[in-house]
């Protein structure tokens, strides 16, 4: 079997294994979780980008000169600033509401780590992807469901999936992910130790699904987002943009929205129509507005 045969098999799961490990070291020994964070987001960032390297796709998708400002304004300012904001707001919501409603919920310590890990995950992935799903019906007989797509629509208008496409995602919608995910979990009362495991899992597997490489993840696609089960979502064959689910395919599951068949993806992105006139490629500010600013034909 050749190297990078080899490698495709293996790519994921060792992925998956090695931050698992180094986040349960993290809770098991004391270390600091801020610095395991960025810790962690360094690590899948140098590994996906080798496996870009070594095991690309679609050659064509590889990250390229032209949008590289564009990505980076992306990660800096639209993920890592609203990210934290929306933390942020959550666990000041659920600070509020615990002064009128102090008591705390002890169930989740009854229970062992790995289980209440698992319902912390599945609780923190159903919002997200009911918002998720709303937003793609693009109803232009209501003005809402039209904004909501317009929001979503800057994820999906790369025409290529490499690591930096993860963050092409407008504030308003990493905002809502976020604070959708985390406040179901404050109000229930997960402690810190899942809270953190969760953002981890969370953090990788959105990179990850959206990475350049050919892997072989058999089971695994039924288990997590993986990049196959992903890029059949920003397919533009509607038949295939499909998986709502950003980090766990259950729910897709559950409602039937479940797609997984040994087929490629032809091209990703958006279905250009004459309802909307989406904004350019490159311009970050454009994008920004779009969901604001009227962007609508005839």
């Amino acid at each position: 079997m050749k190297a990078s045969n080899l490698l495709s098999y293996v790519a994921v799961p060792l992925l998956l294994i090695l931050t698992g490990g180094l986040t349960y070291l993290c809770i098991t020994e004391g270390w600091n979780k801020e610095l395991m964070t960025y810790a962690l987001f360094l690590l899948t960032f140098a590994y996906i980008l080798l496996l870009e390297h070594s095991i690309p796709l679609k050659a064509h998708w590889k990250s390229k000169k032209q949008s590289l400002l564009t990505d980076l304004k992306h990660l800096f300012f639209s993920t890592a600033i609203f990210d934290a904001l929306a933390k942020a707001v959550a666990i000041g919501a659920i600070l509020k509401l615990h002064e009128y409603h102090a008591s705390e919920m002890v169930l989740w310590q009854d229970l062992p780590f790995i289980a209440s890990f698992i319902i912390a995950n599945l609780i923190g992935e159903l919002l997200p992807y009911l918002y998720h799903r709303i937003s793609h019906i693009g109803n232009h007989r209501s003005a809402f469901s039209v904004f909501l797509w317009k929001i979503h629509a800057i994820h999906h208008l790369p025409t290529s999936m490499n690591w930096f496409k993860t963050n092409w995602i407008h504030p308003f919608n990493i905002f809502l992910n976020t604070f959708f995910k985390i406040a179901p979990l404050l109000m229930l009362g997960f402690g810190e130790d899942i809270l953190f495991a969760v953002a981890m899992l969370h953090m990788v597997v959105a990179y990850l699904s959206h990475a350049n490489i050919q892997a072989h993840t058999g089971i695994l696609d039924y288990l997590i987002v993986t990049p196959k089960i992903h890029h059949f979502h920003h397919s533009t064959n509607m038949t295939q943009a499909k998986n709502y689910g950003s980090i766990l395919p259950f729910w897709d599951q559950v409602f039937g929205t479940f797609y997984n068949k040994n087929e490629m993806i032809i091209e990703v992105g958006i279905i250009e129509n004459d309802k909307l006139q989406y904004p350019d490629l490159f311009n970050y500010l454009d994008q920004l507005r779009f969901p604001v600013i009227s962007k609508d034909c005839c």
